[in-house]
């Protein structure tokens, strides 16, 4: 059964500003994971005014030490994103899925950033992400192997909340180094 994270969050700065900073997020002192980022392929449609990009993450991720032997892994890791960014729409939309390790376990993840439709909390960005997180039938089967499955869904599930707020302290520490400190501290919707 796929386990599915859900966070969403404000940041203190208009929609604008964070946009230019999720385009700068890495690196960052929170994000030491992330090793490397390559851009595959920027695209800008200048009909709608939208750019494409899309990009490969190299990833230290610190896998349980019991799944790293059992499957024999390297400790990098790739993530493909894509990134949408609609500047007239004033929305990112990004999705990411790993490619390594995608044979036992998946992970895919969509984000956006808007406007705060919020009236507490104006000239704010919100950031809604949802990952689904599923490790794979076929990979581990049945009995004990799938009961590994769930273990590793279940321990991807618990780093994603922890990661989550890593990422949200990352960008603010960008976003204050480019725009200096918020009117307002951003926190999490209700």
């Amino acid at each position: 059964m796929p386990r599915t994270f859900i966070a969403e969050l404000f940041f203190p700065y208009d929609w604008t500003r964070t946009a230019l900073g999720v385009l700068h997020k890495y690196p960052n002192p929170y994000a030491t994971h992330v090793v490397s980022m390559d851009t595959i392929s920027q695209d800008y449609d200048e009909p709608s005014g939208r750019v494409r990009l899309e990009r490969v993450l190299g990833v230290r991720q610190g896998a349980p030490r019991w799944v790293v032997k059992l499957l024999n892994l390297s400790e990098d890791t790739y993530v493909r994103e894509i990134m949408i960014v609609d500047r007239s729409a004033q929305s990112i939309e990004m999705t990411s899925t790993n490619l390594t390790l995608s044979e036992y376990l998946l992970v895919k993840e969509y984000i956006t950033y808007k406007p705060s439709a919020a009236s507490s909390t104006p000239n704010s960005t919100t950031f809604r992400q949802v990952a689904s997180i599923e490790s794979s039938r076929e990979a581990f089967g049945t009995g004990i192997l799938a009961k590994a499955g769930r273990k590793l869904e279940d321990s991807s599930y618990d780093r994603f909340g922890s990661n989550a707020h890593k990422g949200r302290d990352g960008l603010m520490a960008v976003l204050k180094g480019m725009w200096g400190e918020p009117a307002a501290t951003a926190g999490a919707v209700a």
